[in-house]
């Protein structure tokens, strides 16, 4: 039960924040002031914000990596960590 009430959580919380992105007021508040944003979404105060631009996408690391799945040279793992890395990170037109 515990883990389907986290999740429940995490996919409210992504909502909410996903509807903040795509509103280009909103996203602007958050680029201004994250803490505050994120603070009234309940996220801790200690989460860092990194937002992408035309010309700077962030590539975000995973904390834990699978070394096991990592030195068998697992092709699947390795798509699940770029797509962990890259998020949503896409661009139509790249920056030269």
């Amino acid at each position: 039960m515990h883990a389907k009430t986290t999740s429940q959580k995490n996919l409210e919380f992504g909502a909410k924040l996903g509807a903040i992105i795509q509103n280009a007021d909103d996203r602007a508040k958050l680029i201004d002031d994250p803490k505050a944003v994120l603070g009234d979404l309940g996220a801790a105060s200690d989460v860092q914000l990194l937002a992408d631009t035309a010309d700077t996408v962030h590539l975000v690391i995973p904390a834990n990596i699978d070394t096991a799945r990592v030195a068998a040279g697992d092709e699947t793992y390795f798509e699940e960590l770029g797509k962990a890395a890259l998020g949503s990170c896409y661009y139509e037109d790249l920056p030269e």
